[in-house]
């Protein structure tokens, strides 16, 4: 099965790097003063990670003030965990399950959060993760944020530079450091 998957992420990772070579995008940076909305796509591994994510949205809401914020999970099992289900009307999800054979998303939630004019998309997955990046690669938001490494230069236009071990809290706190201190082009 892994041999297979492997051969799904190559053709998608080919499919994907094609659409790049083609779209031309029109980068907006921003802030968190003048952002309206945020996009959070994460891959889902446990119940505190989970946790953290629900914590972070609510900061988003909170503390920045977001109207906006839509999250969208992604978990490499066919049924979400349970821990999950409690969350289901509260955050979008999508499974190995709703994935084509080039491992794209073809869920409902998949292709609503593609179609949404973030101001702000924030990827938190440390490694490459094929149906996240085509989610990456897809949408229209204006800035795009991810962790740095030479294969994630395609999509995002601000990389965090961290140790791959790191948590996850720390490349939140670089990135909410920098939506804090950027000015826009005006």
């Amino acid at each position: 099965m892994k041999l297979i998957d492997n051969i799904k992420d190559k053709l998608g990772l080919r499919k994907i790097k094609k659409y790049l070579k083609s779209k031309k995008r029109n980068i907006r940076i921003t802030n968190f003063a003048n952002a309206k909305s945020i996009g959070i796509i994460y891959p889902i591994s446990t119940t505190d990670y989970q946790d953290f994510i629900n914590k972070y949205i609510d900061f988003l809401r909170g503390e920045i003030g977001f109207k906006k914020i839509v999250s969208l999970g992604y978990y490499e099992g066919a049924q979400l965990p349970n821990f999950i289900v409690n969350d289901l009307f509260k955050y979008k999800y999508f499974t190995k399950k709703q994935l084509d054979f080039s491992r794209f998303g073809k869920s409902y939630e998949v292709k609503e959060f593609i179609k949404e004019d973030f101001d702000i998309l924030v990827d938190l997955s440390r490694d490459f993760v094929v149906p996240i990046k085509h989610v990456v690669a897809n949408s229209h938001a204006g800035l795009k944020i991810g962790w740095h490494s030479i294969q994630n230069e395609k999509y995002f236009d601000f990389m965090v530079e961290m140790n791959k071990t790191a948590p996850v809290s720390h490349f939140i706190k670089e990135v909410n450091a920098f939506l804090t201190k950027v000015k826009p082009k005006r």
